[in-house]
């Protein structure tokens, strides 16, 4: 059976599974709206009627029908004295007309005489208590005098008589989305919509109602529909800033930050002066990790007198996520000063305390005066301090506090589920992740991380449906689109995945590099490695300083021999970065693995011990990445010939994780290679203990772990247990029947269990796609002696000879070469078949 030292694969940056939240952020909730003003319709043209028989005159012999026309000439005029003067002796002679009082309301309207109107209709409607035209001007009169409920009465009186002219529509809604009465805008909207299907020229269309439609959208957490709307607005009045103002808001809640970005550059554009464009393009540019890009766009609101405690607060979100405590605090507190019990600024400052281990008595008494929503958020923001150091219970328990608080807390919801994840508990966390579902049908989160413990549970046709669900939700979300597109790559639906990165990666208003990093980690994967250079490439045109897609474009041409620029690569990433540790562990996988260099490769390792992680990445994955520098330092010491010191380094690595199997395996390995297996037994037991403790620990339903099944596969078969460790290498070919070294090891398995039949299917398949493995064909000539089978045997041995030209002589003491030069380890059981097969042969 062949194990070389088992060395941990090269790690690249993929894009985190749990969306966990952030601390606090305000984000202003009221949109921008634009400045229209309550309109006031002219005066429809009156028909020239002559008087009718018997219509009474007055001394002149005008009749109320030429008075009224009078009086409407003199209104054209702006002659408003005669134009009152007028219409007051039309009424006199003709009081129950009620054209005359809608005259007199007009011309009321025109100065500005909002009581005037009010008299007017108030007499109008006396003589026909339902007339639209008189309801909607008595309305407007009372949104001037400041009667919101009596105009909105009014409004919905004249809706109700069938009134459908552009102008109600437009008061209408203009006065709903000042009352913030959503659900009936939308109804107005509705009937709006109604109407000019019906009659499209009597109702006319206007930038306005679709824009106060889409707040009402916005509001009630329908931004797609939000930006439909706006797109609508947009197309009738291409130049009103606070429309594309709007749009960015919403584009924001889709998730689609580029598009946002550019929104709100324009409205900036079409009005420089307004500060709530910059102010919104600043919490986008703190959800996209640009804090400061925020910082810049924050302190721009506030030199165009933006000047409140919002601003402040994000100032402060902005500068603590850069590290500048005293910054931040400083902001908080100038916030403070604008509104001294802002709730948001004193979590936000109460958490940064927490987190720097300052003022504990302070923070205690005033987070017990806080409402119970934002004690709840203090706890959430608590909860994810603990998740970042991976203490999940710690985290979990706080989540739980917060939702007994604020039940309302939708955030918590989500979080406690993927804690609950985190620990093992995927029936607990699905049930979670359900109550968030329905709490939030159309936040596409729920959804996202549901996928995942679904898949965990090894229920990939439901977790694709959730993703799914999730991109028609929001379809412009890349984030989204990413997790499907790797969704697919992890299921091995290559071509899916393929198709949806390609697209991702061409998308021009793209701005994050997840889609490259992705893209490129799944390639390498496949070992296309020269289209994953390209990809990444490409990756770090756009995004010259990720440091991320650096590191992958230089594992992508290394993996494609290019291996001078890979390293030039990796340095450029180093000087991006200079504390951070990946590229240095890379670079030591490639001088160890590809270049041969293992001195080097020491080198670079032990730099990347005394180096930082990524600081986004929790502390579980941290203790992860040292183990595998640990393990790789101990393979490149091994490869420079200092045994010793590869041992101290697996001894470091035990000591740090004495729980963790594969130093205690690594070092098993290094005792066979030099000969000595009975110095190997102790660590493969203690290695096999901890294994299969991990194994035990893993929930009933949960997908085994690859690579878990394949290393107890070795140990039980070092250990002497060779059916336990057929089964576990059985169980990892249903999971990854293309895993070539595991046909092989299997096939040797199934040899010393006495079935030469079985193995020789698994030794042809292996060969058939590693034709140069000397492993392999140990394998093949093995079962073909088994056969009886001179002619194939014969043949074998031939291309044998041929293909290894002498390196490896067919010879009784084969095995025994191989383990000692080549790292590979054979039974036994064996060893002594294959010396009784060449002595028979």
């Amino acid at each position: 059976m062949s194990t070389a030292t088992w060395k941990v694969p090269l790690f690249v940056s993929v894009a985190a599974w749990a969306s966990i939240g952030t601390a606090v952020q305000a984000q202003d909730a009221a949109s921008v709206v634009a400045n229209e003003t309550v309109i006031v319709d002219t005066v429809v043209d009156a028909a020239a009627a002559a008087p009718a028989a018997g219509d009474p005159a007055d001394d002149t012999g005008s009749s109320s029908d030429d008075l009224e026309q009078q009086a409407y000439a003199a209104y054209e005029a702006e002659d408003w004295p005669q134009a009152r003067r007028l219409i007051d002796a039309a009424i006199v002679l003709a009081p129950r007309q009620i054209s005359l009082f809608r005259l007199k309301a007009y011309i009321a309207a025109a100065t500005d005489d909002n009581a005037g109107v009010a008299a007017a209709t108030a007499q109008g409607l006396q003589v026909a208590p339902g007339d639209p035209e008189t309801l909607q001007l008595r309305g407007t009169a009372r949104a001037k005098q400041g009667d919101t409920p009596g105009a909105l009465a009014d409004y919905a009186a004249a809706l109700q008589a069938g009134w459908h002219t552009s102008s109600l529509f437009r008061n209408y809604l203009y006065l709903l989305n000042q009352q913030h009465d959503n659900a009936r805008m939308l109804e107005v909207y509705a009937a709006y919509e109604a109407a000019y299907r019906t009659d499209p020229e009597g109702t006319g269309l206007h930038a306005d109602i679709p824009f106060h439609a889409a707040q009402a959208y916005y509001h009630l957490d329908q931004p797609r529909r939000a930006v439909e709307l706006l797109d609508q607005a947009i197309a009738q009045s291409p130049q009103v800033a606070s429309y594309y103002g709007n749009r960015a808001m919403a584009q924001h809640a889709l998730g689609r930050s580029s598009q946002s970005l550019a929104d709100d550059a324009q409205a900036m554009r079409l009005e420089p002066k307004e500060p709530q464009y910059p102010y919104n393009r600043g919490v986008t540019r703190l959800d996209l990790g640009d804090p400061a890009g925020a910082l810049a766009d924050f302190k721009a609101a506030l030199a165009l007198g933006r000047d409140d405690a919002a601003t402040w607060l994000n100032i402060g979100v902005a500068e603590d996520r850069m590290g500048r405590t005293r910054e931040a605090l400083a902001a908080y507190d100038r916030a403070l000063q604008k509104e001294p019990a802002n709730p948001q600024v004193l979590t936000n400052r109460l958490s940064l305390l927490q987190r720097t281990g300052k003022g504990a008595a302070t923070v205690a008494a005033q987070a017990g005066a806080l409402p119970a929503e934002n004690q709840a958020q203090l706890l959430f923001n608590q909860a994810l301090a603990h998740s970042k150091a991976s203490q999940w219970q710690a985290a979990a328990d706080l989540l739980e506090q917060a939702v007994r608080l604020d039940p309302g807390l939708d955030t918590a919801w989500l979080n406690l589920g993927v804690m609950q994840a985190k620990m093992g508990q995927y029936q607990r966390a699905l049930e979670t992740l359900n109550d968030y579902i329905k709490r939030a049908p159309l936040k596409p989160m729920g959804l996202v991380n549901r996928a995942d413990v679904l898949h965990t549970l090894g229920d990939d046709s439901a977790a694709e449906k959730d993703l799914l669900r999730a991109t028609q939700l929001e379809p412009g979300n890349l984030d989204t689109q990413q997790r499907l597109a790797r969704h697919y790559s992890r299921t091995g639906q290559t071509d899916k995945a393929r198709r949806y990165y390609a697209q991702l990666v061409t998308l021009p208003g793209n701005l994050a590099p997840d889609a490259f990093i992705n893209y490129t980690a799944m390639l390498l994967d496949l070992g296309d490695t020269r289209e994953a250079a390209v990809v990444a490439a490409n990756g770090v045109a756009r995004f010259p300083d990720n440091y991320g897609l650096r590191i992958n474009l230089a594992n992508a041409l290394g993996d494609s021999g290019q291996h001078t620029r890979a390293v030039d690569a990796y340095r450029a990433a180093m000087r991006l970065q200079p504390k951070r540790l990946d590229a240095h562990y890379n670079l030591g996988n490639l001088y160890l693995q590809q270049l041969k260099e293992p001195r080097k490769a020491v080198q670079e390792y032990r730099t990347a011990l005394q180096l930082q992680m990524d600081p986004e990445v929790d502390a579980d994955e941290q203790r992860e990445r040292r183990m595998s520098i640990h393990l790789n330092l101990a393979s490149a010491l091994a490869d420079t010939g200092d045994a010793r010191a590869a041992r101290a380094a697996l001894q470091t690595a035990i000591d740090e994780a004495p729980d963790d199997y594969r130093p205690w395996f690594n070092r098993a390995a290094m005792a066979l290679s030099a000969g000595d297996p009975a110095a190997a037994r102790p660590d493969f037991e203690g290695a096999w203990t901890r294994l299969e403790g991990l194994q035990r620990a893993q929930p009933p339903r949960a997908r085994p772990d690859p690579a878990q099944l394949e290393h107890a596969g070795y140990l039980l078969f070092h250990l002497g247990r060779t059916g336990e460790a057929a089964t576990h290498m059985q169980q990892l070919l249903q999971a990854q029947p293309d895993n070539i070294d595991a046909q092989r090891n299997y096939g040797f398995m199934l040899l010393d269990l006495g079935r030469p039949q079985d193995a020789r299917q698994l030794f042809e398949r292996a060969f058939t796609r590693e034709p140069d493995e000397v492993d392999g064909w140990l394998g093949l000539l093995a079962c073909a002696m088994l056969d009886s089978d001179p002619t194939r045997l014969a043949r074998l041995k031939r291309e044998f000879g041929q293909r290894f030209d002498g390196r490896y002589p067919l010879a009784a003491d084969l095995p025994a070469q191989l383990m000692r030069s080549e790292g590979y380890w054979y039974s036994e059981r064996f060893v002594q078949l294959w010396q009784q097969l060449l002595a028979a042969g």
